[in-house]
């Protein structure tokens, strides 16, 4: 340890000493309930999420699994759509290698 960590240890040790002389035993009775207080009701919370986590095993065991359900089927980036273009209204060439169709409606 370095002289600055331990004079720092040193004044931090004093003045907790000095902090707990000065404290009025009532206050700390009041503190120490309170902190008990504090700890029942963290031990209510824990049985509360306890039981959340159990009720969460039960549902989940009880739902299909995931196998059963039917999954979306993959895309084919190569796949090639015909579309039929009858009369529509064409730009460009008829017999170009990629056509573009844009669906709208006008009213």
């Amino acid at each position: 340890m370095g002289k600055t960590t331990r004079a720092a240890s040193a004044v931090v040790a004093m003045l907790a000493l000095y902090v707990t002389a000065c404290v009025d035993p009532q206050e700390v009775t009041e503190m120490k309930s309170r902190v008990d207080e504090i700890q029942a009701q963290q031990k209510d919370v824990l049985a509360k999420l306890d039981t959340l986590a159990k009720g969460q095993k039960q549902i989940l065991a009880k739902a299909p699994a995931a196998a059963a359900r039917p999954s979306k089927p993959a895309e084919d980036p190569n796949k090639v759509y015909e579309i039929p273009v009858g009369n529509s209204y064409v730009k460009g060439a008829k017999d170009a290698s990629v056509t573009i169709v844009e669906f709208s409606d006008f009213q």
